[in-house]
Order: structure tokens, then C-alpha cells, then sequence
């Protein structure tokens, strides 16, 4: 039984962490293949993408925390997480 606590109390507290693991921007185009980069991210620090080959524009940028990122978060108390990146250009 006092394993239980914290094993629901841990599982309490990490899911509202998933709902906030992902940002879609999405333009009303076509896109080429997507580019896809999973790296070491620190928290509340912003993204850079570097789509210098994108010479006609973004189409699509997405930007998410795997699910077993959340587990990565935990055990670092939120500091760093995985963040994967796509984004696709315009053709």
C-alpha cells in the first residue's frame, strides 16, 4: 500500500504534462517531405528552426515532446526534455 502513493501521486502529476506536449502550424498549401530532428531541449527556452533551404517559405512546422520524453522531464525535474521538430517546406 505504500508503494501505491506515490506510484498514483506520480501519475497524477505527470498527466497534465500531456497535454501540453506538441504545436502545429500548418499553412493552407502543399508541402515537400518533411525534415524530422529530435534534440536536447531546455525548458522555456524557444526553438530555432533553421530552414534556410525552405527559399519559398514554411508550409508546415511541428514541434512535440515524445511521450517518453515526459519520463526524460521527470527524472531531470523538468529541466530537459527531447523536443522532436518537422518542419516541411513550400514546393
Amino acid at each position: 500500500m505504500r508503494r501505491l502513493i506515490p506510484l498514483a501521486l506520480s501519475a497524477v502529476l505527470s498527466v497534465p504534462l500531456t497535454g501540453c506536449l506538441g504545436t502545429l502550424v500548418h499553412a493552407p498549401t502543399s508541402v515537400t517531405q518533411a525534415t524530422i530532428t529530435t534534440r536536447a531541449h531546455l525548458l522555456a527556452a524557444p526553438t530555432r528552426i533553421d530552414a534556410h533551404n525552405c527559399t519559398k517559405g514554411l508550409g508546415e512546422v511541428f514541434t512535440y515532446v515524445p511521450l517518453w520524453g515526459v519520463a526524460v522531464g521527470i527524472l531531470t525535474l523538468g529541466i530537459i526534455v527531447p523536443m522532436t521538430t518537422s518542419y516541411a517546406c513550400v514546393p
